[in-house]
């Protein structure tokens, strides 16, 4: 019988920090911890530093008491280790063989730690010397406090143990522990602990049970105040510890994972109930029991894998099923399962009632789903009801009905002449997949290029429906033409698609179009253009802008052949440019045709200025009028008469008067204007 120990990084918490590396300024503590019993309130205490061990050793502990929530402490005792004839006399008290050697192990312990152990040491080596002694000193320290927590006896030797005899009933207590002696490195803090004159610590602890086959499992969290683990199991009427040595568990100071332990034991008998018993050792030398819990090992072993066969559709109605097992049987071996699915990894639904008995290699299926895909799986059970399974086998069925007539979604070429042809799917659920025919034209014979078959028993369950083809671009044949068939998995044909005509690429732009006019009336722009001569323009975009530096905007798609246009949401007096450009069905543009600009005409005359007036005196003519619909965008313009007779535009005012200076006779006009391009007639003329 095999028995396995596994010890789980943990932390036992009363040697928190038992390992700390030096601070800066240096520091030490004590770690302490107390429980009531039997009247008494028992204490250990540990240092945390060799060096502060030393100094513990030489001149032992001060224990102090106080009421808790009080701050004077009194002293009550003090502890020191053992002289030599008090340890022979501890040796010669023990009980048992084990005791002694614990004691024993104590005692070396304390005597190594008095005893210094420096040396020299070679420069290039001085560096690994230091730290092989200095693990050597932490593993001493760590068995010595693991002694002193199994051993009363031991942690009394090595002054870590008192018991306050003077307390009372239902009190309070904070203890305070020191060293006697001081030390010129360390700054050592003392340690503190609380008891309650009255409580008793729960030393119960859940193990958790996991059942395997012929082997049964433990586990379990770890508890603060037990440490060094056994197990026992009763065995022919005796109480058997089952670990060679105790389970300790610990882990460095940093440690902050899961704190749990384990134990396993093997070779047990499947069905048989087992009693396991945990013990652990608490910090004041007690052997407590925390946990007892049953356990039965039970058969987790499949039966061997069957091979399944090919299925075959050997009648109109039936399906053969058979399969395989190699010779040798397990004696728990129960019979067989036959199930059936449309997937090889769906939900398979049992073909018959009971299983099939043991001697079993065949199996009729009637009830098989025609027209669709029949995958089966046989299934060994023994009597503890643990299943193998085969892999699942699709079966061919006989079929003469091809599938129906494919159909394109379309097809599309890219510039780098990658073809990309897209296959409405068929709906037939035996349809194996597609072959893609490709030809220069319609009346060419076609190629067979591209096959997308997928395998019947394939973990794969999608049907190829999107095809890639490469194809030249530079080409006298500017179409391509494809065809497909579909196939289903007894390799029935379907008849050939309608033909897809891929057009290969046009990187030619159009010829660029003309203006042939432009005529601006108070109705609106007419425009006048000759169209593209290419002969595969699919539309004509005409574009407006009022800023001759601006980027053109599209304005307006004309028909096809359209030939002329009338802006007529052009506004009075604003100056609009015009192009055009062609478009063919392959997305090419053509050049910006040259740009043209029009204004429409406004026939809305505004009224004309009145009482028109002129006065003249030392050389100054100022002209002044009357305007009754005067606003921020009316402005006017002041004309005089030339020698030929004709008003010419003279002067500009915003307001209701003109000055300038003048000796000879000049005749004048003036008209109004709107920002909006409006204006008047021209008024009665006046002169000097």
């Amino acid at each position: 019988m095999k028995k396995h120990t596994y010890i789980i990084i943990l932390s036992v918490s009363l040697l928190v920090s038992a390992f700390a590396k030096a601070q800066s300024p240096p520091s030490s503590s004590i770690k302490a911890k107390g429980r009531f019993i039997k009247n008494n309130i028992e204490l250990r205490f540990f240092p945390d530093r060799k060096s502060t061990m030393k100094l513990a050793f030489q001149g032992g502990f001060i224990v102090e008491r106080a009421i808790e929530n009080s701050t004077q402490y009194t002293e009550i005792g003090r502890t020191k280790p053992f002289t030599a004839q008090q340890w022979q006399a501890a040796m010669d008290e023990a009980r048992t063989e084990e005791e002694r050697n614990e004691i024993e192990l104590a005692k070396d312990f304390y005597e190594d730690i008095l005893e210094d152990t420096g040396g020299s040491f070679e420069f290039t080596e001085g560096i690994g010397e230091l730290k092989q002694q200095k693990a050597g000193e932490d593993f001493q320290l760590m068995i010595s406090l693991l002694t002193s927590i199994k051993n009363p006896v031991a942690a009394q030797g090595l002054g870590f143990a008192y018991t306050d005899k003077t307390a009372e009933l239902g009190a309070n207590y904070v203890y305070r522990i020191e060293l006697v002696a001081g030390s010129d490195v360390y700054q050592i803090q003392p340690g503190f602990c609380t008891v309650n004159a009255s409580s008793t610590t729960n030393l119960t602890n859940k193990v958790y049970v996991k059942t395997g086959d012929t082997e049964l499992g433990f586990v379990w969290d770890e508890h603060p105040d037990i440490s060094g683990v056994d197990v026992e199991r009763t065995i022919n009427g005796k109480n058997v510890k089952l670990n060679d040595a105790p389970i300790y568990s610990l882990n460095g100071k940093d440690y902050a994972g899961p704190k749990r332990s384990g134990f396993d034991e093997d070779s047990l008998i499947n069905y048989q109930e087992y009693t396991y018993r945990f013990y652990g050792y608490t910090v004041f030398g007690e052997r407590v029991q925390f946990a007892e819990v049953t356990g039965m090992p039970r058969d987790l072993t499949a039966p061997q894998q069957p091979f399944l066969k090919q299925p075959q559709h050997i009648k109109p109605d039936e399906v053969l099923v058979e399969w395989e097992m190699k010779a040798t049987i397990a004696s728990d071996f129960k019979g067989f399962a036959i199930s059936r699915s449309q997937e090889n990894k769906g939900n398979f639904q049992l073909l018959h009632d009971k299983l099939l008995p043991p001697s079993a290699r065949k199996f009729t299926d009637k009830s098989f789903i025609v027209g669709k895909t029949n995958y089966y799986l046989v299934q060994a059970v023994d009597t503890a009801n643990n299943i193998s399974s085969s892999f699942p086998v699709s079966v061919t069925l006989i079929d003469s009905i091809p599938p129906v007539k494919p159909v394109f979604i379309d097809g599309k070429i890219d510039s780098t002449g990658v073809v990309t042809v897209r296959i409405k799917k068929n709906d037939e659920t035996d349809l194996m997949g597609y072959r893609l025919y490709r030809s220069n034209a319609s009346e060419h014979e076609f190629s067979a290029i591209k096959e997308g078959f997928k395998s019947i028993d394939s973990t794969d369950a999608i049907v190829q429906t999107v095809f890639k083809d490469t194809v030249t671009l530079k080409s006298l044949t500017p179409k391509i033409y494809y065809k497909i068939e579909a196939l289903d998995f007894n390799h029935n044909t379907s008849k050939f698609s309608d033909v897809l005509i891929v057009k290969r690429p046009d990187t030619i732009a159009p010829t660029t179009p003309v203006f042939k006019r432009v005529k601006s009336t108070k109705d609106g722009i007419e425009l006048r253009f000759s169209l593209s001569k290419s002969r595969d323009v699919k539309e004509h975009v005409l574009y407006r802008k009022t800023d001759l530096k601006a980027s053109w905007e599209s304005y307006e798609a004309l028909e096809i052949g359209q030939e002329s246009f009338v802006d007529k949401k052009a506004n009075p007096g604003t100056v609009y440019y015009y192009s055009l450009r062609a478009i063919d069905d392959s997305g090419n543009k053509s050049h910006y045709a040259s740009a043209v600009q029009g204004k429409v005409f406004s026939s809305n005359r505004i009224p004309p200025v009145e009482n028109l007036r002129i006065t003249s005196r030392n050389g100054k003519t100022t002209l002044t009028w009357n305007y009754k619909n005067m606003t921020p965008n009316i402005f006017f313009i002041i004309y005089k008469k030339n020698k030929e007779g004709q008003f010419v535009q003279h002067g500009k005012s915003y307001e209701l008067s003109f000055n300038e200076n003048v000796t000879s006779k000049i005749n004048y006009a003036i008209k109004v204007f709107s920002k909006d391009g409006r204006q008047s007639k021209l008024s009665d003329e006046v002169k000097i």
